[in-house]
């Protein structure tokens, strides 16, 4: 297992200071042919806290996610920068604090500056296949939601999976588990 520690200067092309209250687990299965570009899996487990097994918790008996994080990065300091979940979710998609764009109250439908849309399109960008399963309750959005959902996501569906991708292209796949 690798841990990681995350501050504002190394969290790649979006600024993000703190993380949380999500499980964050990223999975590189490696692509075979893509050693460069590791395949991503992103879980996310809303509205709980780091009561886990493999958070050292003496009475959580979570088995496979204890296995999970043994094989991926596991982070030990990550911390929510909202108090419930959508403006957590905003800042994570948008790459922004939720309260630099209006968005830190819940339902606040803020809208994003100009110019800011959806990290996902990058890691798309580049050849990734992109996929969401199925959650886009981003507690805001770009000015055309709709254009930004279709850069973001090659799939965003309950469907949605890193299977339906193309032999040897590397995945991002976030899966949003809701039953915490």
């Amino acid at each position: 297992m690798t841990e990681k520690r995350i501050t504002q200067y190394n969290f790649g092309h979006f600024r993000c200071a703190s993380l949380g209250l999500a499980l964050l687990l990223m999975l590189p299965m490696m692509a075979s042919s893509a050693v460069d570009r590791p395949n991503i899996l992103w879980i996310t487990s809303e509205d709980n806290s780091p009561l886990l097994g493999c958070y050292g918790d003496p009475v959580a008996q979570t088995p496979v996610i204890d296995q999970l994080a043994g094989e991926s990065v596991r982070y030990s300091l990550a911390f929510s920068n909202a108090g419930v979940c959508s403006p957590a979710r905003q800042t994570l998609i948008s790459g922004m604090y939720a309260s630099s764009i209006g968005g830190q109250h819940m339902r606040s439908n803020a809208r994003y500056p100009d110019g800011v849309g959806f990290f996902p399109k990058f890691l798309r960008e580049s050849g990734y296949y992109t996929t969401n399963n199925f959650k886009t309750d981003y507690n805001g959005h770009p000015a055309n939601k709709e254009a930004a959902m279709q850069a973001a996501w090659d799939d965003s569906s309950k469907n949605a999976h890193w299977r339906n991708r193309l032999e040897e292209q590397p995945f991002f796949a976030v899966f949003n588990i809701g039953n915490a």
